[in-house]
C-alpha cells in the first residue's frame, strides 16, 4: 500500500514589533515555539520518507520563516508565496524588530529556494492579498497531498482577512481536519 504525499500547509503569527500593547508573539519565546514546532513536525511526518512531504508557507518574521527554517534541516522541501515583491513584502512583513535577523533569514531563504517552487502573486497591498496567498498556499499544498495544517495561533480572532485566525478558521471548515495548532501564550512568562 502506497504511502500518500502528505502537505504541511503553514500559517502563523509574526513576532511581535517592539512596543506591541499586547504581545502575542514576542520574540523572548521563539527559541522555545521553534522547539514545539519541531516535535509538530516530526510528528506529522511520522514514518513517511521525506521525499513524500512538502511544506508550504509564506516567508513572514516569526512563524513562516521557522517553519520553513526547521523543514529544511529536517530533509523537507518547502515551497514560498508572496503576495507581492520580495523587497515590497520584507518592509511589510519582515523588517521592524531588533533581534532575530529576519531580513536575513527571509533572504537566505528566499535565494535558496528553487525557482518553480516561488511564487509572487503580485497583488497590491491589502488584506485581501494576504487572504489570496493564503488562497495560493491552500491551492498548491492540495495539488502535493494530503494537507495537514499546523498554526502557530495563540486562538483569538480579531487578526481578518488573510490572517491566522480567518486561516485557520478556513482550511479546519474545507478540510473538516483538526488543525495542529502552537499555542504561543503556552510559552510566555516562563524563565
Amino acid at each position: 500500500m502506497a504511502i500518500e504525499s502528505l502537505s504541511l500547509l503553514f500559517t502563523g503569527h509574526m513576532v511581535d514589533l517592539p512596543g506591541r500593547e499586547v504581545p502575542r508573539f514576542p520574540p523572548e519565546i521563539v527559541d522555545a515555539v521553534r522547539e514545539e514546532l519541531t516535535k509538530h513536525i516530526s510528528y506529522q511526518v511520522g514514518t513517511r520518507e521525506k521525499k513524500d512531504v512538502k511544506g508550504f508557507a509564506s516567508l513572514a518574521r516569526g512563524g513562516d520563516i521557522l517553519f520553513h527554517e526547521v523543514c529544511r534541516e529536517s530533509g523537507i522541501e518547502t515551497v514560498v508565496v508572496l503576495p507581492f515583491a520580495p523587497n515590497e513584502f520584507l518592509a511589510t512583513s519582515v523588517e521592524g524588530t531588533i533581534v532575530g535577523n529576519w531580513p536575513q533569514r527571509f533572504r537566505r531563504i528566499w535565494d535558496t529556494t528553487p525557482a518553480d517552487a516561488r511564487y509572487v502573486l503580485g497583488l497590491p497591498q491589502s488584506d485581501a492579498a494576504y487572504a489570496d496567498c493564503n488562497n495560493r498556499l491552500l491551492d498548491l499544498a492540495h495539488t502535493y497531498g494530503s494537507v495537514q495544517l499546523i498554526a502557530i495561533w495563540n486562538g483569538a480572532d480579531g487578526d481578518g482577512l488573510g490572517g491566522t485566525g480567518h486561516f485557520v478558521d478556513r482550511v479546519k471548515r474545507e478540510s473538516g481536519r483538526e488543525p495542529d495548532v502552537i499555542d504561543p501564550k503556552q510559552f510566555m512568562g516562563r524563565d
